[in-house]
C-alpha cells in the first residue's frame, strides 16, 4: 500500500507541474497578446506541450521528483532554482536548434518561464506543505524492542511515506523513549485490542514472528482485521533505496533472489547494451583524440591505462580507461581505494572523472559483454577477495554483468574505503533484487544528472 500511496503521490506532483505548464501558456498568450487568440495557441500548444514533457523528464534528472526532497526551506528553493534553470536551458536548445515549429518565441518564452517559476513554486510549496505528507497517511503500531522503536521513529521522521507512528508494543523489557503521542504497550495478548483503540492501519515488525514466542500467534488472530503487515526490512528499502546488511541472511537470498525470473531481463538488457553502445562508442572516437590531448598536456604517461576487473559469476576481464592519474600512482604494485581529495589524480583527470569521461573506453567492454551499461561497478580482484572476506555475501552482487553505472553509483557519493564499499553493497544489493528496465532508466536519467552536475567520482 505504501509503493502505491509514493506512486500516486509522483503522479499527482508531475500532473500538477503539467497543469501548471498549461495554465502558464495561457497566461503568457494572455499578457501578451492581450487574448488567447486560435492563431497564437494553435502555433504555440504543440511545440510548449514538447517542452513540457522534456521539462518534466529534466526536472525528474534534477531531482524534483524526489519525494526525499520535498520538505520547503532555503535547500528545496536552491534544487528547485536549479531545476528550472536547466529547464530554461532545454527550452532554448529546443526552439534555436530545432526550429521546426516555424516560431523563435524569445519574450514569449521568458515570460513563460517567469510565469512557471512562480506559479510552480507555489504549486510546490502548497505540494510540499498540504500534499506530500497528508495523503495516504497510516496509523503504525511498531512490535520490538524500544531501542529499535527509536530507529524506526527517526527513520520515519520526515518521510513522505505517510506513516504515523502512535503505538508501541515491546517484546522485550527496554529503555522507552517519551513522545506524548506515542503510546507504549507490553503484552502481545492486547494486541487485538490495541489495533481498535489506536485505530492502526499498519503493523510494522522490527523482526521476524518466529524471533518473538507468541509474535506469530498474535498476528494470526488479526488475519480477519483491516490491517496491513509490513516487515522493517522492506520499509528500510522503500525509505533509503538499499539492502540494510543486517537483516540479510541466507534465507533472504532465497527469498529474493530468483535469477531464473530475470533471464528474460538479462536478455532484453543485452540487446539494448549493444544497441546503445554503438552511438555511444562513436562519440568515443569523436572524443578520443581531445581527452588524449588534454592528458598528455596536462602530465606524462600513457593516455589509458588498463586494469583486470571481477565480471559476471566472478570471471575476470580487462577494461581500459582514460588515465586520470599520475603515471605509477601505484608504484608499489599494490592495489589502493581512490579518495575524494586524492593527490594523485590530475587537474584533467579530476574533470573526466567528475563527468565519466575516464569510464568511455569501456563502452567496447559492453560491445563484448563482459559488461552492461547499468549494473554494479566492476571491482579489482584484490578488493573483490578482501571484501568478501569481510562480507560473505558480497560475491552475490556478481549474479549480473557489471555496468558502466549503477545503482550504487547514484545514491551513494563516494567508497574510497573497505567500509564505504560494504555499504555501496548494500545498494547493489538492492538493485540485484529489484532491477528492471524502468530502474535501468531511472539510473541512466539519475547519471545525466550527476554527469551535468560533474559529481561523478
Amino acid at each position: 500500500m505504501y509503493k502505491i500511496g509514493i506512486r500516486v503521490k509522483r503522479f499527482i506532483l508531475v500532473i500538477g507541474d503539467l497543469a501548471i505548464y498549461q495554465a502558464a501558456l495561457l497566461l503568457t498568450l494572455y499578457l501578451r497578446y492581450g487574448g488567447v487568440e486560435y492563431t497564437a495557441w494553435n502555433a504555440h500548444i504543440l511545440p510548449f506541450s514538447i517542452v513540457s514533457f522534456l521539462w518534466v523528464v529534466s526536472s525528474y534528472i534534477t531531482g524534483l521528483y524526489d519525494l526525499n526532497h520535498l520538505k520547503n526551506g532555503i535547500k528545496f528553493f536552491r534544487l528547485y532554482l536549479e531545476g528550472m534553470m536547466a529547464n530554461l536551458a532545454v527550452a532554448l536548445a529546443f526552439f534555436y536548434l530545432i526550429p521546426f515549429f516555424n516560431i523563435a518565441p524569445r519574450t514569449n518564452l521568458f515570460l513563460y518561464f517567469a510565469i512557471v517559476l512562480l506559479l510552480g513554486y507555489g504549486w510546490r510549496l502548497a505540494y510540499n506543505r498540504f500534499i506530500a505528507n497528508a495523503l495516504f497517511r497510516s496509523r503504525l503500531l511498531f512490535i520490538g524492542t524500544g531501542f529499535e522503536a527509536a530507529k524506526i521513529k527517526k527513520l520515519l521522521g520526515g518521510s513522505v511515506l505517510g506513516f504515523e507512528l502512535v503505538a508501541i508494543l515491546e517484546t522485550a523489557p527496554d529503555v522507552r523513549f517519551n513522545e506524548d503521542d506515542i503510546r507504549w504497550y507490553g503484552s502481545l495478548e492486547d494486541l487485538e485490542e490495541i489495533i481498535r483503540n489506536e485505530r492502526i492501519q499498519t503493523i510494522l515488525l522490527g523482526n521476524r514472528p518466529e524471533d518473538t514466542p507468541g509474535l506469530r500467534d498474535a498476528l494470526y488472530k488479526t488475519l480477519f482485521m483491516p490491517v496491513t503487515l509490513l516487515d522493517r526490512t522492506s520499509l528500510e528499502e522503500a525509505m533509503t533505496g538499499r539492502v540494510p546488511l543486517e537483516y540479510v541472511t541466507q534465507t533472504w537470498f532465497i527469498e529474493h533472489l530468483r535469477e531464473s525470473e530475470k533471464a528474460w531481463y538479462e536478455s532484453l538488457k543485452r540487446v539494448m547494451d549493444f544497441i546503445l553502445a554503438i552511438p555511444i562508442g562513436l562519440v568515443t572516437l569523436v572524443l578520443f583524440p581531445f581527452i588524449a590531448l588534454a592528458i598528455k598536456l596536462d602530465s606524462k604517461g600513457s593516455v589509458l591505462i588498463s586494469q583486470t576487473r571481477v565480471g559476471k559469476m566472478g570471471k575476470l576481464f580487462r577494461i581500459w580507461k582514460f588515465r586520470s592519474m599520475v603515471e605509477d600512482a601505484e608504484a608499489m604494485g599494490v592495489p589502493q581505494f581512490a579518495s575524494k581529495e586524492d593527490p594523485r589524480i590530475t587537474r584533467v583527470g579530476k574533470f573526466i572523472r567528475a563527468t565519466r569521461l575516464d569510464e568511455l573506453p569501456q563502452i567496447w567492454n559492453v560491445l563484448r559483454g563482459d559488461m552492461s551499461l547499468i549494473g554494479p561497478r566492476p571491482e579489482r580482484p584484490a578488493f573483490v577477495e578482501e571484501l568478501t572476506r569481510q562480507m560473505p555475501y558480497y560475491a552475490l552482487r556478481h549474479l549480473t554483468r557489471p555496468g558502466l553505472t549503477g545503482w550504487a553509483q547514484v545514491k551513494f557519493p563516494y567508497a574510497g574505503t573497505l567500509e564505504d564499499n560494504l555499504k555501496k553493497l548494500q545498494y547493489d544489493l538492492f538493485y540485484i533484487k529489484h532491477r528492471s528496465i524502468l530502474i535501468d532508466l531511472a539510473i541512466i536519467l539519475k547519471t545525466v544528472g550527476i554527469v551535468l552536475r560533474r559529481q561523478g567520482t
